[in-house]
């Protein structure tokens, strides 16, 4: 071989040398450059999600915010619910003395009163209190066992009877 063979050879491998780095740099530069294409296509599409992104975190701020007000709203409810069975339960019990004091009442008159005894003998029992009437003559019965302790001329109640009642 000759030494023009021999730099036809060098420079026949340096020029494939270059070709091969140019088209390594051209493939390179290209993946790069679709990489960045990519990148840019997304960035994009991330800032056109973004509104919708972020209207849909506010409307679950705005669910969770009502959440805990319904739930606030519901323990307020019960704490009021138990403080209406506390003040129901205080208003019967006031009711049931209210009503066993009237009735020692009434028994106390009728051990006072000669007239009772007077009835008793002669059987008029206009005095004393009907089937229905919780067991005192001055009590009229509404529906649920609450009544009005000497409700005197109320429903059927006749105006001479009245005086029976005092």
């Amino acid at each position: 071989m000759s030494t023009n063979d021999w730099i036809l050879l060098v420079i026949a491998v340096v020029v494939a040398l270059v070709v091969l780095a140019v088209l390594v740099w051209t493939l390179r530069n290209r993946r790069a450059e679709r990489r960045r294409a990519e990148a840019e296509r997304l960035r994009r599409s991330v800032e056109e999600n973004r509104p919708g992104v972020e209207q849909r975190t506010a409307s679950a701020e705005r669910t969770e915010a009502e959440a805990r007000r319904a739930a606030a709203e519901a323990e307020a409810k019960a704490a009021e619910a138990e403080r209406l069975r506390a003040r129901s339960e205080d208003e019967r019990r006031t009711a049931e003395a209210a009503r066993a004091e009237l009735d020692e009442r009434r028994r106390r008159a009728e051990e006072l009163d000669p007239r009772s005894a007077e009835r008793a003998d002669r059987g008029d029992h206009r005095g004393e209190s009907a089937p229905g009437t919780g067991g005192s003559p001055t009590s009229n019965s509404v529906p649920g066992g609450e009544g009005r302790i000497g409700d005197a001329g109320g429903a059927g109640a006749h105006r001479n009877d009245q005086d029976f009642r005092r």
